[in-house]
């Protein structure tokens, strides 16, 4: 058959299935005009957006980050406070939170559960999750710790009731919020996260800790305030990787601004470290030996502090590689700079 007849056929074949369209109202005939194959199941998925302005709106938006079918996910809250006993978890991939300024999380009397969780929960977490943006725009969360009968959650009791909980997760930037009063820590990063960005925030009179970084890197935490927490400013353990502290500010915290242990290439720039009750940096090694290594005070000021000022607990078989530069000792009751036979190196110090 030559090319003119298979023409005319496929012609004659198309007006047929168009007349009996139009003539049956049955659009699905139509498909066989269409040359496109059918949409993938991804292509077929919803950038979704959500408003939230009372409990049970939040709940549901919960969920839906939670286990819903969406390619991305924007949540929008309004003003109000949130009076929340479940933790508000975000569970999977590409989700964006927009708080209105205004918004107060206020945990609920004896929930006993993280206000904000991101990420998978289970013992090891079982996945990663990535793309996640949270702007608080002075998103307020309060961890009513003095209504909190224990530090663990109830049904996941390796899980700590942190203002906000972060377990495996890549890409997450968390701007402008204020976390307080949780009955374990501000905010914690854990298991394999990477890749985050802190700024601009304020975690503040928490049970233990400000914030507490662990088994992760690529941490980069810019223009946040840690005051009068139970112990640490900043706790940073197991294994934490390549992480940069700028601009921030540690005061009146109960034990130390900055307890370290099993770290390497911390960087502290131009931060602030003042009226800790112990030491303002307390740099240690793990029950298994592991020090700190490459850790850097660039530009810092170091006021106040009650046993002195950065003390490294280590041999030098332990710990290598301190750096303090152009800091500013002023006020402590010890030693500016202190070490158990690990070297540290300084240059352009002011000493008080």
């Amino acid at each position: 058959m030559d090319d003119k007849k298979v023409s005319k056929k496929l012609n004659r074949i198309a007006v047929t299935l168009l007349f009996i369209a139009l003539s049956t109202g049955n659009i699905r005939a139509l498909d066989a005009l269409n040359n496109d194959p059918p949409s993938s199941e991804a292509d077929q998925m919803l950038n979704i957006r959500i408003n939230v302005t009372n409990e049970k709106e939040l709940k549901k938006a919960a969920e839906t980050a939670g286990s819903g079918t969406f390619k991305t996910l924007t949540i929008y809250v309004q003003p109000k406070t949130y009076r929340v006993r479940d933790t508000i978890r975000i569970k999977k991939s590409n989700v964006r939170i927009v708080f209105e300024p205004g918004v107060k999380f206020l945990l609920g009397d004896h929930a006993n559960n993280p206000v904000i969780g991101i990420g998978d929960w289970g013992n090891p977490p079982a996945k990663i999750i990535s793309n996640i943006y949270i702007s608080g725009n002075g998103l307020e969360v309060d961890g009513n710790k003095a209504n909190q009968d224990s530090e663990y959650c109830t049904d996941f009791p390796w899980i700590r009731n942190n203002g906000i909980d972060v377990r495996g997760v890549h890409r997450l930037t968390i701007e402008d919020v204020i976390v307080h009063d949780a009955r374990s820590g501000g905010l914690v990063v854990s298991w394999d996260s990477s890749d985050i960005r802190i700024v601009n925030s304020s975690f503040s009179s928490n049970f233990f800790d400000g914030v507490a970084y662990y088994d992760s890197e690529r941490i980069y935490t810019t223009n946040c305030t840690m005051m009068s927490n139970g112990y640490a400013a900043m706790s940073l353990d197991n294994n934490l990787k390549d992480c940069i502290f700028s601009g921030c500010i540690a005061d009146s915290n109960g034990d130390v601004g900055i307890f370290m242990r099993y770290s390497e290439q911390v960087r502290f720039n131009h931060c602030v470290i003042k009226n800790s009750g112990n030491y303002a940096a307390f740099l240690s090694h793990d029950e298994s030996n592991n020090g700190v290594h490459d850790i850097m005070f660039s530009g810092c000021q170091i006021l106040n502090n009650q046993n002195g000022g950065i003390y490294v607990a280590s041999t030098a078989a332990l710990s290598d590689y301190t750096s303090v530069i152009g800091c500013v000792f002023r006020g402590n009751s010890g030693d500016a700079v202190k070490s158990d036979g690990s070297v540290i190196w300084e240059a352009a110090n002011i000493v008080q």
